[in-house]
C-alpha cells in the first residue's frame, strides 16, 4: 500500500505536458478534395496554369485524371505570335496585365533571326528557315529539329497536329507535324521511336483540275481538323486536306458563300461547337455564313450569322481616310476569335471581334500584317524552370 501510495504521488508531482501551440491555418491545410474545388472555380484561365505550377502537391492534384475528368480544362489561349516589320518573331499577350511577353521569347533557338513561324499548336511552335524546320515550346526552352525531306521542294504549308496517342494532346514528346505538297501529296512526321516521315498519297477525282499555279498564298484557312486551298479559276472548289488522314480531296461551297476569284476576300474558320464558318468580303460587307447541320437528309443548310458594312463601322477610328474603301478590302488573317482587315487603298489594319462585331484598331495586333499564330499555356502544366541556359 505504502508503495502504491508514493507512486501516487510521485504521479502528482510530474510537471504536466504543455498544450502545443497550434499554427496559423494555410491553405497547404486543406484535403485534396477541397483544394479542387478552389481549382474549379479558377476557370480556364492562365490563372489556373499558374496556381498548378505553384508546387508539387498542386501540379499533382491539378494533373490527377480525377480532376481532369471532373473539369476537363482547356488551356487558356494567352496571346498570339506575329512577325514584325523586321522578319522577327513577336509575341503578342491577349491579357499584358496577366501575361509576361518576356517569358516567351524565342531567344533561346539557334540563329532565330533565320526562322520564321508557319504554325501553332498548343503549346507548341513550328518554324522554318527555308529548308529544314524546327518546334519548340517557349515556356520550357526545349526544341527538337526536323530535317526536311529533300525529295519534295514546292510546299503548300506545314502544320503541327496533336500527338498520336489516344489523349490525343499535344506536347514536346508528343507531336506531329503534317506537310502538304502542290501534287496532291502529303507528308506527316512522327515523335517516338518508330516515328520519322511517312508519304501519303492521295488520288482526287471530279471534275476540277488542279492548276500548276496552286501556292502557299492560296491557303483560306484550317477548320475542325481540315486544311483549305483557294483553286484560282473556280467559284465554288476548294482544295481540303484531312489531317486525320492527310488525304486530299475537293470540297464545294455554295456560290453565295464562297468567292475565291480575288484574293483575301474569303477565309474559312472554325466557329464554336466545331461548326465550319466562312468569312466574306462582298462590296465593302463583311459577312459570316455558318454551315449547319440540316435536319433532313438534305444538304448541310449555309446561314448568314453576321454581317458589318466596313466604310460606317470605321468611321472615327483614328488615321481612317476618307479616300479608303473605294475599292474592296482585304482579309488580311482571320481565325476563330476576330478578322484582320485593311483597306486596299492603303495599309490600314483593324479588326473585327467575330462574337460582338466589334471593331478595334488600338489592339497591338493590329500593327501586324500577317498570320497571328495562337499560344497556349502546356497542360497539363509543369513545374517551371527559369534557367535560360539549363533550357539549352
Amino acid at each position: 500500500m505504502a508503495s502504491s501510495a508514493g507512486h501516487r504521488r510521485r504521479g502528482k508531482n510530474r510537471p504536466k505536458k504543455k498544450k502545443k501551440m497550434a499554427g496559423p491555418t494555410t491553405v497547404q491545410d486543406l484535403p485534396d478534395h477541397l483544394f479542387e474545388l478552389i481549382l474549379v472555380r479558377l476557370g480556364p484561365s492562365p490563372c489556373l496554369v499558374r496556381a498548378a505550377a505553384a508546387c508539387k502537391r498542386w501540379c499533382r492534384v491539378a494533373a490527377n485524371p480525377g480532376f481532369l475528368a471532373r473539369f476537363d480544362p482547356q488551356a487558356p489561349h494567352v496571346g498570339d505570335y506575329h512577325t514584325d516589320k523586321g522578319g522577327q518573331p513577336l509575341f503578342v499577350p491577349s491579357s499584358p496585365a496577366v501575361v509576361d511577353r518576356s517569358r516567351f521569347s524565342l531567344d533561346f533557338l539557334p540563329d532565330i533571326a533565320s526562322w520564321d513561324i508557319v504554325d501553332s499548336r498548343g503549346s507548341l511552335l513550328i518554324l522554318c528557315d527555308g529548308g529544314d524546320l524546327i518546334v519548340c515550346e517557349p515556356l520550357t526552352g526545349l526544341y527538337q529539329g526536323i530535317l526536311w525531306p529533300g525529295v519534295f521542294r514546292r510546299r503548300l504549308g506545314v502544320f503541327l497536329l496533336d500527338g498520336g496517342d489516344a489523349d490525343r494532346r499535344v506536347s514536346m514528346s508528343n507531336f506531329r507535324v503534317l506537310a502538304a505538297f502542290d501534287k496532291s501529296i502529303a507528308c506527316i512526321f512522327s515523335t517516338g521511336s518508330d516515328g520519322g516521315w511517312r508519304l501519303v498519297s492521295s488520288a482526287i477525282t471530279g471534275d476540277i483540275e488542279l492548276p500548276s499555279t496552286l501556292r502557299p498564298e492560296n491557303f483560306v484557312g484550317r477548320a475542325n481538323g481540315t486544311m483549305y486551298w483557294g483553286i484560282e479559276g473556280s467559284d465554288t472548289a476548294v482544295l481540303a486536306l484531312d489531317e486525320s488522314t492527310a488525304e486530299f480531296s475537293i470540297a464545294a461551297f455554295p456560290e453565295a458563300v464562297w468567292w475565291p476569284s480575288h484574293k483575301g476576300v474569303s477565309r474559312v474558320v472554325g466557329g464554336e461547337d466545331g461548326v465550319l464558318q466562312v468569312i466574306r468580303l462582298i462590296n465593302n460587307e463583311l459577312k459570316v455564313f455558318a454551315r449547319r447541320h440540316a435536319d433532313s437528309d438534305d444538304d448541310d443548310e449555309w446561314l448568314l450569322e453576321m454581317q458589318l458594312g466596313l466604310p460606317e463601322a470605321t468611321l472615327g477610328l483614328p488615321g481612317r481616310k476618307e479616300s479608303f474603301f473605294q475599292q474592296e478590302a482585304m482579309i488580311v488573317s482571320a481565325n476563330a476569335r476576330y478578322v484582320l482587315l485593311t483597306p486596299s487603298e492603303e495599309t490600314w489594319l483593324f479588326s473585327v471581334e467575330l462574337d460582338t462585331m466589334r471593331v478595334e484598331r488600338k489592339h497591338e495586333r493590329n500593327k501586324y500584317a500577317g498570320a497571328a499564330h495562337p499560344y497556349k499555356l502546356p497542360w497539363p502544366p509543369a513545374l517551371a524552370d527559369h534557367s535560360r541556359e539549363r533550357r539549352r
